[in-house]
């Protein structure tokens, strides 16, 4: 596990770097975050903004820039999260959640959800994580998830897109 962990570390880097670049590499990085006060999940997901945008132009069948402020394009990766990401405390009982907003940062982009739990303590979570494996066929989404102090760390990928996490 102490790899995974590591690898999301130097992907998070890599992400971070100024410099604008071409990638060899398809990978996105998602922590969750559990809010006991709020009994939610807070999530966090870096994208490379290009992968994101083609990804969104693919969907739409024209050009699309991420942009902060454009409404359309807040919907737009809206229903893309919506299409993609999942979260459970039961097979097959999706959570709603809903994205609180966006952000760029260098060559990425934040996106910030929030997912009602209701529940005081969790003993598990299935979590879905398909970003950009409909445009990428070797996209990879590295999840982090902390829970009371301690991370566990999964490597999605097209093959396998959902993983359980138990506490």
């Amino acid at each position: 596990m102490m790899y995974k962990f590591l690898l999301s570390v130097l992907l998070l880097l890599c992400m971070g770097t100024g410099a604008a670049f071409a990638h060899n590499y398809h990978t996105s990085i998602t922590d969750i975050k559990y809010n006991p006060r709020t009994q939610s999940l807070e999530v966090a997901v870096k994208v490379f903004t290009d992968d994101l945008e083609k990804a969104l132009s693919g969907r739409a069948k024209t050009t699309v820039h991420y942009s902060r402020a454009d409404s359309k394009i807040t919907q737009q990766l809206a229903d893309y999260l919506h299409s993609t990401l999942a979260f459970a405390l039961e097979p097959g009982k999706p959570l709603t959640f809903t994205l609180l907003g966006s952000e760029a940062e260098d060559n990425a982009v934040w996106l910030y959800v929030e997912v009602p739990v209701k529940q005081t303590a969790l003993s598990q979570l299935y979590v879905k994580n398909a970003l950009l494996m409909d445009t990428f066929g070797d996209q990879m989404n590295i999840v982090n998830v902390n829970y009371k102090g301690d991370t566990e760390s999964i490597l999605l990928q097209k093959d396998e897109q959902e993983k359980k996490i138990t506490f």
